[in-house]
């Protein structure tokens, strides 16, 4: 279990409610062996499409990634970002940000998904940069797309920072979370727990 779902976890339990864990491939046969419906469901957002097929339309479903959107920044502001993506082009510049210095693997959700996912959905090369740890650019002008980690491993007041020097800088910012979602056709119902980012989205409330 990584940060984030320890994290989940322990607010589930805080709260006095129930929590369930159970690896993707074992969701359909759990959630057929309750008694009830689950309020929520949350899942890794690099299994978003199978959760989602397995998962009830009529059960919330969200994932680590857009709670931590949330909880560490705002929920608005990503899902504001997330639309920039419609108007990428080949050859623009994209930063991809992490707030910590973990150890890559061979396909990790930074270095090679993501940029291969944006990279089919403009249908063009694209020119990425990274940063991770502190390190976080002061001038954003130059990029036309910012893509951060949800992090875990930095504090609230830490990611506002970064959400104000985006915006200062007119500089679109997505975090990992939204950014599955959106590219895999999933992000309105990741957001149905929260109406007001999903109306935001859907163009039925102007941006602030």
């Amino acid at each position: 279990l990584i940060l984030p779902q320890v994290q989940t976890i322990r607010d589930i339990l805080d709260h006095d409610a129930y929590c369930i864990v159970v690896k993707e491939r074992e969701l359909r046969d759990a959630l057929s062996n309750l008694s009830r419906p689950p309020k929520l469901v949350v899942t890794d957002s690099q299994e978003f499409l199978k959760v989602a097929a397995d998962t009830p339309p009529d059960v919330a479903l969200t994932s680590f990634s857009i709670l931590m959107a949330r909880y560490k920044g705002d929920l608005d502001t990503m899902v504001q970002g997330v639309r920039a993506i419609k108007n990428l082009r080949a050859g623009d510049r994209v930063l991809i940000a992490e707030g910590c210095t973990h150890h890559r693997q061979a396909d990790d959700i930074g270095q090679v998904k993501i940029p291969r996912w944006l990279r089919q959905a403009v249908g063009g090369e694209l020119q990425f940069e990274w940063v991770s740890g502190g390190q976080f650019p002061r001038d954003l002008s130059a990029y036309q797309l910012i893509v951060h980690c949800g992090a875990c491993m930095l504090n609230r007041r830490e990611m506002l920072h970064r959400l104000a020097v985006a915006r200062e800088k007119r500089a679109p910012i997505v975090n990992y979370g939204v950014l599955i979602a959106y590219l895999h056709g999933i992000l309105p119902r990741a957001l149905e727990p929260f109406p007001s980012a999903k109306r935001l989205l859907t163009g039925e409330r102007r941006p602030d």
